[in-house]
């Protein structure tokens, strides 16, 4: 078996790599849109033969996770190539389509797999794991073929809400792994060696929410559930309903977890323009009595709040997702400053930090490591013994 990093090798985003068996099948891993894209469009697609017209060797595409940066790109393949992925993938990916957002599209070739049930792709048998993520239904991936062993692990962390599920896999990992091929996100960046849990940014969503005295604003992903969790668990503490939209609400309800906040919750209610559903809550009934809501910001929520009362320096905003999205919300960040809010940033990376990486490593002990997902490589070789570097498009024998 061999194999090509087609994009990651040196840089975070844009996730593509390409498995060759003994026999000339093909299998790809991911197939995301580079975060760096101004536009999703066809020429971003890596040098994969197969991708826009399907060839007999092109076997299949194993989507990690419902990131746009791992399959984003999915948008412009030809829709007969067989797609392996999670449920709560797909089901994500469909709120999406259904809610139309930018660059939402559904496969065409879906075929869902269950965590740890292990299953053939022509000569290449593939394990998913389950992973702690900042995505919902991340998977890592061992994948055997020709006698070799590559385990992938996508993007994971052991910091988040299913923190668990690393603790499991590092007393429980596949054994005799030839090649690791494993994420470095944290590398290069500021305090990579510890990062916060979700538990402790309950802590502090609790303290913020207790000390103001209005309307407590977030700017958090819709999918990001964990954070979703945390949220809802803090204004719970502090006596608070959360306020989300319809398209929150929407992918918490096809998750289908009972333990997920959802609108048949009485704390939960779904910010609307009219009180008919039990579960709506208006502009004027939140202004009735402004400190007992949590509102997750999404667009037309903010559209409609921006020239209303409630956001004055009684309330308070929280921006809770990584920096690099702040200026995709500029407007909100403006108006809150101009109002005098109370700005907050409670975050934590959907991402492993450096321990957690050395105790993946350590436990897996793989013949050689390889960097993906990564700026900087390099440090790697400051890390961890057996580090073998490839840039994007070199073939190497697993």
């Amino acid at each position: 078996m061999k194999a090509s990093i087609k994009r990651g090798a040196n840089q975070i985003g844009g996730s593509a790599v390409e498995l060759t068996a003994d026999s000339g099948e093909r299998l790809i891993i991911d197939l995301g849109l580079p975060l760096d894209a101004e536009e999703n469009t066809a020429d971003l697609l890596p040098d994969i033969k197969g991708l826009k017209n399907k060839t007999d060797d092109l076997l299949g595409i194993l989507i990690s996770h419902p990131h746009q940066d791992h399959y984003g790109l999915g948008l412009h393949i030809d829709n007969s190539i067989p797609i392996y992925m999670s449920k709560a993938t797909a089901d994500i990916m469909d709120v999406c389509v259904k809610h139309n957002l930018p660059n939402a599209f559904a496969f065409g070739n879906i075929h869902i797999f269950d965590d740890k049930s292990s299953f053939s792709i022509g000569p290449f048998t593939v394990t998913p794991y389950l992973v702690d993520h900042s995505a919902y239904g991340a998977y890592a991936f061992l994948i055997e073929a020709d006698g070799k062993r590559l385990f992938y692990s996508g993007d994971f962390r052991a910091h988040g809400r299913k923190g668990k599920l690393f603790d499991g896999f590092i007393k429980n990992h596949p054994k005799d792994i030839d090649v690791l091929m494993m994420e470095g996100s944290c590398l290069g960046r500021e305090q990579s060696t510890k990062y916060p849990s979700e538990t402790s940014l309950e802590t502090e969503f609790e303290k913020v929410f207790k000390e103001t005295k209005g309307v407590a604003f977030i700017q958090s992903s819709s999918q990001n559930i964990d954070r979703i969790v945390t949220i809802y668990r803090a204004a719970k503490k502090s006596g608070r309903t959360l306020v989300i939209s319809g398209y929150t609400g929407h992918i918490l309800m096809v998750l289908d977890n009972e333990h997920l906040p959802s609108f048949k919750w009485p704390d939960v209610k779904k910010f609307a323009t009219d009180s008919t559903a039990p579960h709506n809550i208006t502009k004027e009934m939140i202004e009735q009595n402004p400190s007992k809501y949590v509102i997750m910001f999404g667009g037309l929520i903010f559209n409609i709040l921006k020239s209303s009362s409630l956001v004055n320096e009684n309330a308070s905003f929280i921006y809770s997702m990584w920096d690099g999205y702040k200026e995709l919300y500029q407007e909100r960040l403006d108006l809150m400053k101009e109002k005098n809010v109370p700005m907050y940033d409670i975050h934590t990376s959907g991402h492993a930090d450096i321990p957690t990486l050395q105790k993946f490593a350590l436990a897996i002990n793989p013949k050689k490591i390889v960097p993906i997902h990564t700026f900087f490589p390099e440090q790697f070789k400051e890390l961890f013994n057996n580090v073998e570097l490839h840039n994007d498009n070199e073939t190497f024998e697993i």
